[in-house]
């Protein structure tokens, strides 16, 4: 089977799909330049998370106590990757001029960085984006040898070769495109022409060649940083092979990603606002325990002490990090039950402490028989021009043999809740006695955590 099987079975199955609609398009394209600039930078060791990275370019936000240089590399990756997606549709020639211009755009201004004499003594070391290395930047193994880059001498003559044999392989093709990207990225990295930036770059003009040959942006993610370099290491040793798979499996998955849009689906994974907590963890690989069909004291029990809390839970912990963009966050728990024409009231909570929320509704289970439970994450007063409040509000809905979950985003918080649904179904009509999919909950919340932060965008702007 060949090295790219996979990549041109999804070619074929995204090329089919096209085109995408405009709104199919920009949200693909958003999602992939914020992921792009996150972990092309956190592979170079850059501070900002996901989510600061996201406040940064989407809303200009920055992260109080990071770096200042942090902030400037992500904003020049962003403009390097708006660009190169200029440079795409222009069709403007590969060139050496072209590629120093690309390293202007990702570093900006000059600025001065920690260095060392060949003899080892500390020097500050000035970076001119846009020029060739001025001085040798070769590096120490972890086996202590020196791994020798391209001399500042030879770095010119090299530069051009490589784009020469470029721009004849794309003319008289003899390599898959995406073996012809991942070759490209690997030539450059054995030359590393500047003098910092030299990652970045590589992953630049990878995803340049890949997006020439109708392949969407390819994000090599900082989690598979160890991957990525040891497969680099094996391609130094005359073992290019496992690179070229690792570069497939990593266009493999977005194109999976951008088939997922173009089918309407959802394309928010679960680790797009950072890793869930150990707890969560712990909580999912857990067995829960199997709930009766019946809704009565005992379901209800084991329904809330573990279900539902993981649920909570998790939910809480996807919607965290929007806590420093607000003054203060309460968690609001009330319980009703529904016999008669009204709903009556039976437990109302207020903490700063979702432990203490969900204790209260533990402790309580086993009063009376709930039919519905409401849970509210409020953040008050946003640190910005626009002074709002958000709501997550979630409604468990308990029927005699099934049970439903809706939920609703929005700036007001009613003191007393009557609705029967908040808004949009979140799960609906689960049966007591099916094996429910915590997976699918989790994927719900990811999803809820990415509207919250479509709704506060929209607050911002309007």
């Amino acid at each position: 089977m060949s090295l790219f099987a996979e990549v041109d079975q999804l070619k074929e199955e995204l090329d089919a799909l096209r085109p995408l609609s405009a709104e199919q398009e920009a949200r693909i394209l958003q999602k992939f330049r914020l992921d792009w600039n996150y972990n092309s930078n956190a592979i170079e060791g850059n501070s900002l998370t996901l989510g600061e990275t996201r406040s940064l370019l989407l809303h200009g936000l920055t992260a109080a106590g990071k770096p200042i240089r942090d902030h400037l590399d992500i904003r020049g990756h962003n403009d390097a990757v708006v660009w190169l997606e200029e440079v795409v549709r222009n069709e403007q020639p590969l060139s050496g001029h072209f590629i120093r211009e690309m390293h202007e755009v990702l570093l900006g201004e000059p600025y001065e960085v920690r260095a060392q004499t060949p003899d080892g003594q500390p020097m500050a070391k000035t970076i001119y984006p846009g020029r060739y290395k001025s001085s040798p930047n070769n590096v120490l193994t972890a086996t202590g040898e020196m791994f020798y880059f391209a001399s500042p001498e030879e770095t010119p003559a090299r530069m051009t070769d490589l784009v020469d044999w470029y721009n004849k392989e794309a003319e008289y093709p003899t390599l898959h495109p995406v073996a012809l990207a991942a070759e490209f990225h690997y030539r450059f990295v054995s030359i590393h022409p500047f003098d910092d930036g030299n990652g970045r770059m590589s992953r630049l003009l990878m995803n340049l060649i890949l997006m020439r040959g109708g392949y969407p942006m390819t994000v090599i993610r900082a989690s598979d940083r160890n991957r990525y370099l040891a497969a680099l290491s094996e391609a130094d040793a005359g073992e290019i092979e496992p690179f070229f798979s690792f570069v497939g499996e990593s266009v493999a998955a977005s194109m999976q990603l951008m088939i997922r849009a173009a089918k309407g689906e959802s394309i928010d994974e679960i680790d797009d606002l950072d890793k869930k907590l150990a707890l969560f963890r712990k909580e999912i690989s857990a067995p829960h325990p199997e709930i009766e069909s019946n809704w009565n004291i005992k379901t209800q029990e084991a329904f809330v002490n573990s279900f539902l809390s993981t649920i909570i839970s998790d939910l809480t912990s996807e919607t965290n990090r929007f806590d420093s963009f607000f003054e203060n966050k309460y968690f609001y728990i009330q319980t009703f039950k529904n016999y008669q024409r009204e709903k009556q009231r039976q437990l109302s909570v207020k903490d700063k402490s979702i432990e203490s929320i969900l204790t209260s509704l533990n402790r309580n289970t086993n009063s009376s028989i709930y039919s519905n439970i409401q849970f509210i994450i409020n953040w008050n007063h946003f640190h910005g021009k626009n002074h709002f409040n958000a709501n997550i509000l979630i409604e468990f809905i308990f029927k005699t043999h099934n049970f439903s979950v809706s939920y609703k985003i929005s700036s007001n918080l009613p003191e007393y809740i009557l609705s029967e649904h908040f808004g949009k179904i979140y799960i609906q009509n689960i049966e007591y006695d099916t094996n429910v999919n915590i997976v699918n909950f989790k994927q719900k919340n990811n999803q809820i955590a990415n509207e919250l932060f479509d709704f506060i965008s929209s607050e911002v702007v309007g």
